[in-house]
């Protein structure tokens, strides 16, 4: 059985030999670490601890701005830099870029910016459709990886090209001008679907919104059903034509009072499961059953602990592991407070819960 059919499956919560063992994304810095710590140089994690990879790669269809903005640096200070990002958005950040950059400028300021949206957003636009994406995806599932599609970013995409107060704000002050982008980012994905499945089964749909912080959604669920759940729908309806039942949502933060929302528009799995926002994967099996599926949820904060504390976290997650409907990982990038020794208990330690030592 090799990870992308364990990973159906285990999201299916049907029998497996292990679920997937996955190595949870680490910072540059993190690896940099490591590296002094006992990581071999030029070895890759998956190598040091034999783990079979699994790649998670988009069909090569665009469903956001195309074509992207040229980036360009507008200044130089010392250790960072000034730039516009390939989002359009002005951006300062480390060279290193070892961190989260900070935003000083979005593309997206009113409604008139509704014409240049329309031309980056135009489902006809040259180069928008890979030449060979067809053979790439076929090649992709030969060497195992899971092949997904975009379903859309109806608050995420405003979110991060307009900046969250002015979006926010947008909801009461041009609602129009938020269904009208969204209505044109649905249109990207059906256009990608309606390309894509009738040549090439996909194993899942993705979807990136990032609405919630530490305490909660930034959103109500009123207006999430008023601007969100329509498009999420059209969607729904291609994917139940085409007998596509795993939807994966990455949002970072408190999702609780959003996960009934998704859950009503067909959107099943959840990630990264941030435990310091009170996303215990223990609490969400016990409420939801197998109505939801989970992928991180191990708290990065006991990570950088000690490997009893990593030891006995796992076995407190082991009977979710177990119950199928969850693949365990850092609940977000591994960050450089956390040593190699630490993480090597962490991924020996699911070894050996499934038997892989």
């Amino acid at each position: 059985m090799d990870n992308r059919t364990r990973f159906l499956k285990t999201m299916r919560f049907e029998a497996v030999d292990h679920p997937p063992l996955l190595n949870s994304g680490p910072w540059g810095v993190t690896l940099e670490r490591w590296r002094q710590e006992g990581l071999p140089p030029g070895v890759s994690l998956d190598q040091h601890f034999g783990i079979e990879p699994l790649g998670n790669v988009p069909v090569g269809i665009e469903t956001l701005l195309y074509p992207p903005f040229k980036e360009r640096v507008l200044e130089e200070h010392g250790e960072y830099v000034i730039k516009i990002n390939n989002r359009g958005i002005k951006e300062r950040n480390y060279r290193h870029g070892n961190s989260m950059p900070e935003f000083l400028e979005y593309p997206i300021k009113t409604p008139g910016d509704l014409t240049w949206l329309s031309e980056r957003l135009d489902p006809d636009t040259p180069g928008r459709v890979q030449p060979d994406w067809l053979a790439k995806a076929r090649k992709h599932r030969e060497n195992g990886a899971l092949v997904f599609c975009n379903g859309g970013m109806y608050f995420a995409f405003l979110n991060e090209h307009a900046g969250t107060e002015t979006f926010l704000c947008m909801y009461f002050d041009q609602p129009d001008f938020v269904h009208a982008v969204n209505d044109r980012l649905c249109r990207l994905c059906e256009r990608a679907l309606e390309t894509a499945l009738p040549v090439f089964p996909l194993d899942h749909f993705g979807y990136h919104e990032d609405m919630a912080f530490k305490n909660g959604p930034l959103i109500s669920p009123d207006l999430f059903r008023e601007f969100m759940t329509p498009y999420y729908r059209r969607i729904q309806k291609i994917a139940q034509a085409h007998a596509i039942d795993l939807h994966y949502m990455d949002s970072d933060g408190d999702i609780r009072q959003l996960i009934p929302l998704w859950l009503e528009c067909g959107i099943n799995i959840f990630a990264p499961l941030e435990v310091a926002a009170g996303m215990d994967v223990v609490a969400l099996r016990k409420e939801y059953g197998q109505s939801v599926r989970m992928i991180g949820g191990f708290d990065k904060r006991i990570l950088a602990t000690d490997p009893a504390r990593v030891r006995k976290e796992l076995e407190r997650i082991r009977p979710v592991i177990e119950g199928g409907g969850y693949i365990p990982g850092c609940d977000h990038g591994v960050p450089p407070d956390v040593s190699f020794p630490n993480y090597c208990a962490f991924i020996n330690g699911l070894k050996g819960m499934y038997g892989l030592r």
